[in-house]
């Protein structure tokens, strides 16, 4: 299987997140979207990082 670019990891994950996001703020509408989907990307990114090592 070959690895994805870090660009295309990058807005993959982004979308992933703000997916994830829309979902969540419609079960928790006072959380922050921006700072809901960032931190779900930041975990992805991290995740997607340790388990290519």
């Amino acid at each position: 299987m070959r690895e994805p670019n870090q660009q295309t990891l990058i807005t993959t994950v982004f979308e992933a997140a703000r997916r994830a996001t829309e979902s969540i703020t419609h079960l928790v509408p006072d959380l922050d979207g921006d700072r809901t989907e960032y931190a779900v990307a930041s975990v992805l990114l991290e995740e997607a990082w340790v388990s290519s090592r």
